[in-house]
């Protein structure tokens, strides 16, 4: 049986960590790509927020440094009212340069 886009949602809402798209498409019995389309729907509803998250291995979290990995994209229930959440990852925001690595 494939999930709803309610059960989705359950499933976040009984998760306390974070969960791997696949692990979650399996646990649900779906495709990832529907899966992610169902996240999607959640997030544009405002039920779900995406959490940037990368880690610097030399000066803890420059963003712009060359050292800078990107982690894989996790995505958490929203409790908070829209006004105090955190606002949504900005794909296109300016990248300081690291000053300590270069």
């Amino acid at each position: 049986m494939a999930a709803t886009l309610r059960q989705v949602l359950n499933h976040f809402e009984q998760q306390s960590g974070a969960v791997s798209l696949s692990r979650m498409a399996r646990d649900l019995e779906l495709e990832p790509s529907m899966l992610q389309e169902m996240i999607n729907y959640w997030v544009r509803k405002g039920r779900l927020r995406q959490v940037c998250d990368s880690a610097c291995t030399t000066c803890s979290g420059a963003q712009g440094c060359p050292f800078v990995y990107a982690l894989p994209v996790v995505y958490e229930l929203v409790t908070a009212p829209a006004e105090t959440a955190p606002t949504a990852c900005a794909e296109s925001a300016p990248v300081p340069a690291c000053s300590r690595c270069h």
